[in-house]
C-alpha cells in the first residue's frame, strides 16, 4: 500500500462499516486498487504506452473481478464510511482453505479464467476476456503471480490455508484502524476452527510489522523477503481482551 499523506484520527465505533463486497461495489473496488497500490507496480503491469483511460481501466478490472465473487470458498470484505457507503476505502480478499487445499491459483493471474472455467461460468463469448485485459502487459503481470504461486505451492504442499490476495486501504485513510478491522474479521473465523488453519500472505518489507502484530511470521529460504505465514491462534487475542486494546493499524 502507498503511504498516507495525512494522519487522520482513528475511527470511532460506527463511523466505518465492514461488509461483504457485492458486484455493485466492483468499480469502486477497482478504483481503490489503483489508488492504493504503488504507481511503480502499474508502470510495469499497465505501462503508460498501453494504459487505457482510468474509467475504462476501472470498468475492465471490475468485470474481471466478477468471477472472483461468484467462486466458492472465498471471502471478499470491504470497508466504507457510514456517511458514504458508495465508496470502498478498504478491502481484503481471501481464498479459503477449502480452495487452497486442492489448487494454487491466485485469482489475479491472467490464466485463472482458463484454469478455473470462468468464461464458461460467466457465459463470456470468445474474445471477451481478452478485451478485458486490454492495456495490460500480460507477460509482466503473469510472470509475477506465477512465481509466487509456485513458491506458495512448494511451501504449503497441499495444506489448506487462507490466502490474502490482497489487503489495501486508500491513502487518505491509512493509519486509521481499517487494516485492523479487516485482519481481525478473518482471524476470528480462522481461530474458531480447531486446528486453526494457516494464513499465508506476501507483504512489502514496510508492511511486515503490521502483520507481525497479529501473529504472522517471516520464513526462510526462497521468498523470504515477502512471504509471511501465521499458524495457530494469535497470542494477542487474550492480551487484547485483558488490556482492552490491540494493534493500532
Amino acid at each position: 500500500m502507498s503511504e498516507a499523506k495525512l494522519q487522520r484520527p482513528r475511527f470511532k465505533p460506527g463511523e466505518v462499516i465492514i461488509s461483504p463486497v457485492t458486484e455493485a461495489d466492483l468499480v469502486s473496488l477497482a478504483e481503490g486498487y489503483h489508488a492504493a497500490f504503488p504507481a511503480t507496480w502499474f508502470d510495469k503491469t499497465e505501462p503508460p504506452h498501453l494504459r487505457l483511460p482510468d474509467t475504462v481501466r476501472a470498468r475492465n478490472f471490475a468485470a474481471r473481478m466478477v468471477p472472483w465473487l461468484r467462486s466458492p470458498h472465498t471471502k471478499w470484505s470491504k470497508v466504507t464510511l457510514a456517511s458514504d457507503p458508495s465508496r470502498v476505502i478498504g478491502h481484503a480478499g481471501w481464498l479459503a482453505p477449502e480452495r487452497t487445499r486442492g489448487e494454487t491459483v491466485n485469482f489475479w493471474r491472467r490464466d485463472a479464467g482458463e484454469l478455473l472455467g470462468w468464461s464458461e461460468m460467466m457465459g463470456w463469448a470468445e474474445g471477451v476476456e481478452e478485451k478485458l485485459w486490454s492495456g495490460v502487459d500480460v507477460e509482466e503481470w503473469q510472470g509475477n503471480f506465477l512465481k509466487w504461486d509456485r513458491i506458495r505451492g512448494e511451501r504449503m504442499a497441499g495444506e489448506g490455508h487462507w490466502l490474502l490476495a490482497p489487503l489495501w486501504v486508500v491513502p487518505e485513510y491509512q493509519g486509521c484502524g481499517i487494516s485492523s478491522l479487516l485482519l481481525k474479521e478473518i482471524i476470528e473465523i480462522a481461530d474458531n476452527h480447531e486446528p486453526s488453519p494457516p494464513m499465508y500472505l506476501e507483504a512489502m518489507p514496510t508492511a511486515r510489522p503490521i502483520y507481525e502484530r497479529f501473529g504472522w511470521r517471516g520464513v526462510e529460504g526462497e521468498g523470504s523477503e515477502f512471504v509471511m505465514i501465521r499458524r495457530g491462534p494469535w497470542e494477542g487475542v487474550n492480551r487484547e481482551k485483558k488490556e482492552g486494546n490491540g494493534a493500532e493499524l
